[in-house]
């Protein structure tokens, strides 16, 4: 496994180039998540988790023992203070093309031809970039929460 984080300084200098009023709008909108960009990431740890996580079960796995890591616990692993875990959170299958297409201002057919495959659908970060850089207002905000 590689670790890899794509244009992670790029999106702390945006973040602390943003005034007050500005950083407080985006948190009112999106939460904490900003603060995720300077979590000091052990890649060691990732790559132990990659190797014992079942994604079948959303589980990790050590010696045929399903482990299921308690918020407090990530928080310990992540360095990272969940104030409101209930504002982060993954959901799987979701349909994201079309919202994606209207925050882009793109056809969704335009945007089901950048989208990448590995291991699901992706888009890349210079897309991603590249429009935030375009957009103003809360698109602005709202591709910066996307990029994160």
């Amino acid at each position: 496994m590689d670790c890899r984080m794509n244009y992670k300084d790029e999106l702390k200098g945006i973040w602390q180039s943003w005034d007050e009023a500005k950083k407080i709008l985006f948190r009112d909108k999106y939460g904490d998540i900003a603060q995720l960009l300077f979590v000091k990431l052990d890649d060691a740890l990732l790559k132990a988790m990659v190797r014992f996580w079942d994604p079948t079960y959303r589980c990790f796995t050590l010696n045929e023992v399903d482990m299921v890591p308690t918020i407090e616990e990530y928080s310990t692993l992540l360095y990272y203070d969940f104030r409101d875990p209930l504002k982060i959170y993954w959901k799987q299958n979701v349909y994201f093309r079309g919202p994606l297409a209207n925050l882009m201002r793109l056809p969704v057919d335009m945007v089901k031809v950048r989208l990448k495959d590995k291991n699901g659908p992706c888009i890349s970060c210079s897309d991603i970039r590249d429009a935030m850089g375009k957009a103003g207002g809360d698109r602005h905000l709202t591709f910066f929460a996307f990029a994160i």
